[in-house]
């Protein structure tokens, strides 16, 4: 009989996307999070689909940590289909430091992570940064894929 395997949600895998500082995954690995960066994953190849993406994230039943709006327009249907749990940063007029990328993380993952450990949970959410840096007030909500 096989059973089923079961983590705590601080041990979900933490995969972030290259529009994200890899550096981020590497700072919030050295805390203690499982996190990785695409880079990582694909061996720095470069022009790593979405897709290819999204697949691995579901195969590896990982969180995608991702700051660019296209892959929630162009890849929600593969998203929905492969079961991956998203996380998108939202980034005011595109533009954010990897400190501001890491404080927002870091800020917001020990909720994010409460949350996704809930039975009922949403699959997707959105991190903001409300108000300019260094001291910005954070917001983490679900939202839903389109």
């Amino acid at each position: 009989m096989l059973g089923r395997m079961v983590s705590r949600p601080e041990d979900t895998l933490i995969l972030l996307d290259d529009s994200l500082s890899p550096f981020v995954a590497d700072a919030l690995s050295l805390v203690g999070y499982n996190a990785t960066s695409t880079r990582n994953v694909f061996d720095n190849r470069q022009g790593v689909t979405d897709r290819e993406i999204i697949e691995w994230a579901g195969a590896s039943r990982a969180l995608w940590v991702y700051s660019d709006e296209k892959p929630k327009r162009e890849s929600a249907k593969t998203i929905l289909t492969e079961g991956v749990r998203t996380l998108w940063v939202y980034r005011p007029r595109g533009v954010m430091s990897g400190r501001e990328q890491l404080a927002i993380i870091a800020h917001l993952l020990p909720d994010l992570l409460d949350r996704l450990g809930a039975p009922d949970a949403p699959a997707h959410f959105r991190m903001d940064a409300l108000g300019g840096f260094p001291r910005p007030r954070f917001s983490l909500r679900a939202y839903e894929l389109e």
